[in-house]
């Protein structure tokens, strides 16, 4: 009887030590899995909550440095023109400021139409003493238009949707020629166009017949 006994304790025995043996390598998976996993989960939910915490808009048009603004999710055009230097000549009447933005959108800033007044001209008086002095008339002075009724487009009036439609110019391209034009001023000939950064010889060809620097 007690040979019996003493040997079922010791199997008892080496079935708890057995099992304590496996609730410790259990620990020990746990931990090594918490470890390995948890760090890089934990950086890819703090670098996605930081990414959706903005956006990035690109604002370009009637500025003094077209670029990239970054703005809260729910930012508005209004936000972004807050940070941009806007120039004199930015027609803001025909935007909406409170248009909800979205990542990766562009912005435009439109220039303002400006309309030059007629100018009052005199007729010079008679120098007889006596005569009837000329009735002052009013001649209007012409008033320069993005396109010329030969279908021209002219390059120191045109905005940027009309340049775009010019052969070989995009959008980029034509933003660039409103800016040199607003830096060094109006073009004096058609041919000066060539100074615009990525516009030479053979891009200007394609467009000699569609541009002019005219009223």
């Amino acid at each position: 009887m007690n040979d019996a006994a003493e040997g079922t304790g010791e199997l008892s025995m080496e079935r708890k030590l057995r099992y304590a043996w496996w609730v410790v390598l259990g620990g020990v998976v746990v931990i090594a899995i918490w470890k390995l996993f948890l760090p890089h989960g934990s950086n890819a939910y703090v670098q996605k909550t930081v990414t959706s915490r903005e956006i990035v808009v690109y604002v370009a048009g009637a500025v003094e440095k077209p670029g990239l603004v970054h703005l809260a999710p729910d930012a508005r055009v209004d936000d972004a023109l807050k940070q941009v230097r806007l120039l004199p000549e930015a027609n803001l009447e025909s935007m909406n400021p409170a248009e909800k933005l979205k990542d990766g959108q562009k912005v435009n800033v439109p220039f303002k139409i400006v309309l030059i007044p007629p100018e009052s001209t005199e007729a010079v008086a008679s120098s007889n003493p006596g005569s009837m002095s000329s009735v002052p008339t009013t001649a209007p002075k012409p008033v320069a238009v993005p396109v010329t009724s030969e279908g021209k487009i002219n390059i120191n009036t045109a905005g940027a949707a009309d340049l775009d439609k010019l052969s070989g110019v995009g959008p980029a391209l034509a933003e660039r020629i409103i800016q040199y034009r607003t830096e060094h001023g109006p073009f004096a000939k058609a041919e000066d166009i060539e100074n615009v950064s990525g516009i030479g010889p053979k891009t200007f060809e394609k467009m000699a017949s569609q541009v002019t620097v005219g009223p």
